[in-house]
């Protein structure tokens, strides 16, 4: 074997054999190994014994040092990581993604850390989040190619995570022939995607699912605050409410809503503006909806943040529930990975109570089954989706 070794101390190894995959610097003893490396991840005995947990990527200047991606004592070639991405890819295939939209590799969750795979139909969108699928970048693409026969695939590497792993930001095409934004067909709809400067890869998949699930619900009067393009808003109106309306802070995004919308047949309003100000305008002026969704971003970006996030949290759900009609419902999200499903669900129980509303939770919803949750790596769960239905 000609992989340089990383030593780790025996805290370091607990945390791999309970099922873990990352290591900080922290828990790292001895490496002779550079940024990006493919390394073996090593521990020893109190009687100098050498037990040997896996192979890793390595980089000693991101704060998470070592990525386990097998737990065997062998090096990664092409037909491992081709292996690797084809048992991802069927797994798509499985549950209905196929050559649709979706997203393709979920990173340590698929159990190749640090890359993401989208796919937008024809186009395929890259991410590489760690110096070690950085270094690997130009397989994936000739995988993709092998594998799924892309033609045209794009990195979208200019996101702030990669600077954790002394990264540079990057954007651009890397196969094929991409003028600019395009089409994709989408719950029943035609949405413009832009890959190359949109949100995310182009746009947010992970509530592809309860997206859907918003326009079975849809009726009367519908409201979808934090907008962005419309992704719960569109589908109410799809699903065939009466009037909706979509609060965001960004105009472009609004102005792409619309646009979608008049593409599709579809009528909408848009309001520019504070979601929290328009909110608590509206229920001081006793509207009154029979179905909202609340789709903030990240209020906790770390665990300093919490409690200043569940305050904000339990504010805008608090006046949603107020404004709701008995019998009407609330599709309330977080994306706050630091805010655990029963930290977000007592929130929810604590707003009801202050807005002096009896309320049923229906569904408990998570990100697609396209972003899946892997056991003993909490880090892979983050989105939560709850459907409230107002009593009284």
């Amino acid at each position: 074997m000609s992989l340089p070794e990383v030593e780790i101390s025996s805290r370091g190894a607990k945390r791999l054999r309970a099922g873990h995959v990352w290591i900080y610097r922290s828990d790292v003893i001895d490496s002779q190994a550079d940024a990006g490396d493919v390394v073996r991840v090593v521990t020893r005995h109190r009687s100098g014994g050498r037990n040997v947990l896996g192979v890793a990527f390595y980089n000693p200047e991101s704060l998470i040092c070592l990525r386990l991606f097998h737990r065997q004592d062998s090096e990664p070639d092409i037909p491992f990581w081709r292996a690797r991405l084809k048992a991802a890819f069927d797994w798509r295939k499985r549950i209905g993604i196929g050559d649709g939209l979706g997203r393709m590799v979920y990173a340590e969750a698929d159990n190749i850390p640090g890359l993401i795979i989208d796919r937008y139909e024809d186009v395929f969108v890259l991410q590489t989040g760690c110096a070690g699928a950085d270094r690997l970048l130009p397989l994936w693409v000739d995988l993709l190619k092998e594998l799924l026969q892309a033609k045209v695939v794009v990195e979208r590497n200019d996101t702030s995570v990669r600077r954790l792993e002394g990264l540079e930001k990057r954007s651009g095409v890397l196969a094929g022939q991409l003028e600019g934004p395009f089409q994709v067909k989408y719950g029943g709809m035609i949405w413009p995607v832009d890959v190359l400067t949109g949100q995310k890869t182009g746009m947010y998949l992970d509530q592809r699912e309860n997206h859907l699930r918003a326009a079975e619900f849809a009726k009367g009067r519908c409201l979808d605050v934090f907008s962005y393009q419309g992704g719960f808003g569109l589908h109410m109106a799809r699903g065939g409410a009466e009037q909706v309306t979509l609060v965001d802070q960004s105009e472009k995004a609004l102005t792409a809503a619309s646009e979608t919308a008049e593409l599709n047949g579809l009528k909408i309003e848009t309001v520019a503006g504070n979601a929290f100000d328009f909110l608590r305008e509206q229920q001081s002026q006793g509207a009154r909806y029979d179905l909202i969704s609340l789709d903030p971003p990240a209020f906790a970006k770390n665990k300093h943040a919490v409690e200043k996030a569940y305050r904000g949290y339990k504010e805008i759900n608090l006046r949603a529930m107020k404004m709701l009609e008995p019998g009407g419902l609330l599709f309330t999200s977080s994306c706050s990975y630091h805010l655990p499903p029963e930290g977000f669900e007592q929130m929810l129980e604590d707003a009801a109570m202050d807005a002096g509303r009896d309320v049923q939770i229906i569904e408990r919803r998570f990100q697609s089954g396209d972003h899946p949750e892997r056991v003993a790596f909490p880090e892979a769960s983050y989105l939560k989706c709850f459907i409230l239905r107002i009593l009284s």
